[in-house]
């Protein structure tokens, strides 16, 4: 029996991320835009997570990140309330921190921001400066 690897890990050069343990960040995988919308704007009502951007990091593949910051007990209890990440949750809570990759990763294209709305001055800014810092990775 042959067990397939659960992460696409970096062949080759280097990978640069955006880490946090003080909010809410999603990685959300072979997911319509319209789902992940969806998901996105329900978790920042019932949450009032202030405001969220979307960034496609591949075909179908996206990440969420919202503007406030929580307490890590919050974040992880958000993360498990949501069935779409909770695998990815696990990995990442294991670590202790979220982290969401801003450059480039085994031919795939730098993630790109395709809606933003709500507040934006919070751990958006956050993301948004080390996204800016490393534009040519």
């Amino acid at each position: 029996m042959t067990l397939k690897a659960e992460h696409e890990w970096v062949k080759n050069g280097y990978v640069i991320g955006f880490m946090t343990d003080r909010g809410v960040i999603l990685d959300l995988d072979n997911m319509t835009f319209k789902k992940v919308r969806h998901l996105a704007r329900t978790l920042c009502k019932q949450y009032r997570l202030e405001g969220y951007i979307i960034v496609r990091s591949s075909p179908r593949n996206y990440h969420v990140i919202f503007n406030r910051y929580l307490r890590w007990k919050t974040v992880t209890m958000i993360l498990f309330s949501l069935w779409e990440a909770i695998r990815w949750g696990v990995f990442q809570l294991r670590e202790g921190y979220l982290t969401l990759r801003i450059s480039r990763k085994n031919g795939k294209n730098k993630p790109k921001i395709v809606f933003k709305t709500g507040k934006t001055d919070k751990l958006i800014a956050d993301y948004m400066d080390v996204y800016e810092s490393f534009k040519r990775f």
